[in-house]
């Protein structure tokens, strides 16, 4: 069986009521991304799963997941407005619906001077309160607003109530999982045109109704998307996210850097959210990766340098923790031919 090597992906494009997103990297049957080039261009992310296992994804982390690739990788492409939506957690997925949960993660790529987050309550909430004010479609007030700028990141975890509008291009990573629930459709839901699935009586009792933690789940990042000319390598590096379903890591590159892939015992998801790089690894051919592109690492593969082109590039590093050592899968049941 041939090495596996850096894989690129064709993306595959979803028209939305908002505007749209490309899946960059799903593992679902029915919308499974095909490599682009390479001697598995065509292949599809199931199938390659299935061929090489632990080799794609890190021996625990398949032992685990098994055929089931736990992210889904998506660019955002907001013209109108999101809806007012939440996610539920594993536990409620897997009980009530037979699925994943759906943690997130939103990284700003390009923000107009209208565009809008709504990300998690002002204040304690309730579900009565937060009910009326869907029904008087006035949800949003209850939800903070900010003005996003490229960089800005929101980590979303389970029970969050957010939305977004205006001009927004924005870089998700979240659990391989397509529940949404929605509370409120900016109006759309009363017009026979435009009316799409309401989820309130399912969502209220998914939702985290304290106080948003903006400490905990949201950051800037002006001035750490490219270190300083003459750094060392690791002088942009910040751990964004560590949270059991993914973890993320920003690289602001100015000088090559060296991954080494035993470090992590899982695949490596890369996101070039600006600038352009090269990336190699073991004596692979080289790989272009350039803004709005993403690039997966397999597990088996030892070290990859990722060199930056003139003026840097950013690049953000999602990998998959070990599972539980003690801890009991409480996931869907896995599909038994």
């Amino acid at each position: 069986m041939k090495k596996l090597y850096p894989l690129k992906f064709k993306p595959i494009w979803k028209p939305k009521a908002w505007g749209g997103e490309f899946w960059d990297l799903c593992g679902f049957e029915d919308d499974a991304s095909l490599v682009s080039d390479g001697f598995l261009a065509e292949n599809d992310l199931p199938d390659i799963l299935e061929t090489y296992m632990g080799d794609l994804v890190g021996d625990e982390v398949f032992d685990w997941h098994n055929l089931y690739f736990p992210l889904l990788i998506k660019r955002l492409i907001v013209e109108d407005r999101l809806s007012v939506q939440v996610h539920p957690d594993d536990t409620v997925a897997a009980e009530r619906f037979d699925d994943f949960g759906k943690t997130e993660f939103w990284y700003v790529l390009e923000a107009g001077p209208d565009a809008r987050i709504y990300m998690g309550f002002k204040e304690d909430c309730d579900a009565g309160t937060l009910y009326k004010a869907c029904k008087e479609g006035r949800a949003q007030e209850l939800l903070n607003a900010y003005v996003p700028k490229p960089g800005d990141c929101f980590f979303i975890p389970t029970g969050t109530v957010h939305a977004a509008c205006g001009q927004l291009k924005m870089s998700e990573i979240q659990e391989a999982s397509d529940l949404t629930f929605r509370l409120y459709d900016w109006g759309r839901e009363f017009n026979p045109t435009t009316r799409r699935a309401i989820h309130l009586d399912e969502a209220l009792d998914c939702i985290d109704y304290k106080k948003y933690d903006e400490a905990a789940c949201c950051c800037h990042l002006e001035g750490l998307r490219k270190a300083p000319a003459g750094a060392p390598a690791d002088g942009g590096v910040r751990v964004l996210v560590n949270d059991p379903h993914f973890v993320i890591t920003s690289l602001g590159l100015t000088t090559p850097a060296r991954i080494k892939l035993e470090d992590f015992k899982s695949c490596i998801v890369l996101i070039c959210v600006e600038g352009s790089a090269t990336v190699v690894a073991d004596g692979n051919n080289p790989c272009s990766l350039t803004a709005g592109e993403t690039l997966l690492i397999p597990a088996s593969l030892d070290t990859v340098q990722v060199v930056p082109a003139e003026g840097g590039a950013h690049l953000l590093q999602v990998h998959l923790p070990q599972p539980p050592k003690d801890d009991v899968y409480d996931g869907p049941e896995p599909d038994v031919p």
